[in-house]
């Protein structure tokens, strides 16, 4: 299974951007630069003498750490974890589906997949990995239902907040925790990057995938193992270390509040 059409080709570190159109490559490329900086700093927070509240909120167990901190690496670095492909040495590879056969071919178990008929019979879908191969697939609703656009790069002062009263995290107006937080393309980018790095340990351990709940709320009461298989509870940590990104100021009149 490989791209069938690399008419538009960009790199952004060791990621390959394949099939789309020139402006939204660019800011893919983008969305993986600003991704970078949260990366390395959650890897610092799981590497450190002590657990932070974010790491023990979603992963809980210090002997976790070196493999979180792998995960985190990997994503960060774009390492090759699967065989070269045409486009490059088996790292990432983001296509963008518009038309059959882009990514298109034959699983080991002899059902045919086509990327674009998945998008095209789930018109809500606006991202997916396809598993055991390096690639993710941003469909036409990635750019249309306005993440590509409107809500492309979240605020660093954004955060989850807690309600110390119940010890949960509040809920907002979609009746979730954190789902305000976490919808922005590039944490749905990084989601579908997480699942490319975690479905090669799923497949050795034998587990189904982590529970795919958006709750943060569902995905603080995982126990340690599950939270390790669950993309979104990657996705939640480096979004709480990226909103510390910001100066103290800012964070100051909500720092009270966030985990």
């Amino acid at each position: 299974m490989r791209p069938n059409h690399t008419d538009t080709y960009f790199r952004s570190g060791e990621y390959a951007i394949v099939s789309c159109a020139r402006d939204n490559s660019l800011l893919v490329g983008k969305m993986l630069d600003r991704l970078r900086p949260a990366l390395l700093k959650a890897i610092q927070d799981v590497e450190s003498p002590t657990m932070s509240p974010a790491y023990r909120a979603f992963f809980k167990d210090a002997e976790n750490t070196a493999y979180v901190s792998n995960i985190l690496a990997n994503i960060t670095n774009g390492t090759p974890i699967h065989p070269p492909t045409s486009v490059n040495d088996g790292g990432p590879v983001i296509v963008c589906v518009n038309n059959p056969d882009v990514i298109a071919g034959t699983y080991p178990w002899g059902e045919r997949y086509d990327a674009f008929n998945d998008c095209k019979n789930n018109p809500t879908w606006s991202s997916q990995s396809v598993s055991g191969t390096p690639y993710v697939v941003l469909c036409p609703f990635f750019w249309t239902s306005g993440f590509g656009t409107r809500r492309t790069f979240p605020p660093e002062n954004e955060c989850l907040s807690v309600d110390t009263r119940r010890n949960r995290f509040r809920v907002d107006y979609t009746g979730l925790a954190g789902l305000t937080m976490t919808h922005y393309a590039m944490w749905v980018l990084l989601e579908q990057i997480v699942h490319i790095y975690l479905i090669p340990e799923q497949l050795r351990r034998g587990v189904a995938p982590g529970d795919k709940s958006e709750d943060a709320n569902d995905l603080y009461a995982l126990s340690p193992d599950k939270a390790l298989m669950s993309a979104n509870v990657y996705v939640y940590y480096v979004a709480s270390e990226y909103s510390s990104l910001s100066s103290p100021v800012e964070l100051l009149k909500i720092r009270g509040r966030c985990i």
